[in-house]
Formats: structure tokens, C-alpha cells, sequence
């Protein structure tokens, strides 16, 4: 399943802060912590989002190359879930060259 709609789309660059939860036999998610940018000299904080997955090969990725405070782009789209969380549905997950 691909998760490209245009209207919803999302790109973050962060790292991850939780194990990989095995959903089902066919989806996962884990939490991803995004730095909010901050002035010098003042306090960062970071904005934490669920990363949704449902594509095979993502989540053989995932489950493969992918541990807590792995630095990772994400792209995808947010969604609101019947329970009304939002989370980040992505089929595109790489691993990024920068450090946390």
C-alpha cells in the first residue's frame, strides 16, 4: 500500500525513540522524535509522531536496518485513525546521513 496523497503530505527527518511494534503480520509502527528547530541559546525541544507502515518491503527494512535512535527520513502522509490518533503513514523510510 502507498501512502502518496498529495493533500496530506509529510517529510521529517528524526530519530527513532521506540522498539518496532509488530502491529500484525503485516504492519509495525514505532515512534519517531523530530527536533524542533530552536533559537541559540535556547532550550530544543522534540515533537514525537507514530509512524505507520504497511508495505512488505518497508517493513523488511525496518525490521532488518532500523533500531532506537536510528536518524531516519521518513516520507509519507498523516492520517486520522478511527480512534482519531494521527500518525504518519509511510512506504519510504531511508536512513539518514545525519547524526542525532
Amino acid at each position: 500500500m502507498t501512502f502518496n496523497n498529495s493533500s496530506n503530505k509529510v517529510r521529517v527527518i528524526g530519530f527513532i525513540v521506540s522498539d518496532i511494534k509488530n502491529l500484525s503480520a503485516y504492519a509495525i509502527e514505532f515512534l519517531i522524535a523530530v527536533p524542533r528547530k530552536a533559537k541559540k541559546g535556547e532550550q530544543s525541544f522534540n515533537d514525537v509522531f507514530t509512524v505507520y507502515v504497511k508495505e512488505k518491503s518497508t517493513i523488511s527494512f525496518a525490521r532488518n536496518h532500523l533500531r532506537k535512535g536510528s536518524v531516519i527520513v521518513v516520507k509519507g502522509e498523516l492520517r486520522t485513525f478511527k480512534d482519531n490518533n494521527v500518525k504518519i503513514c509511510s512506504s519510504d523510510i531511508t536512513i539518514s546521513s545525519q547524526n542525532k
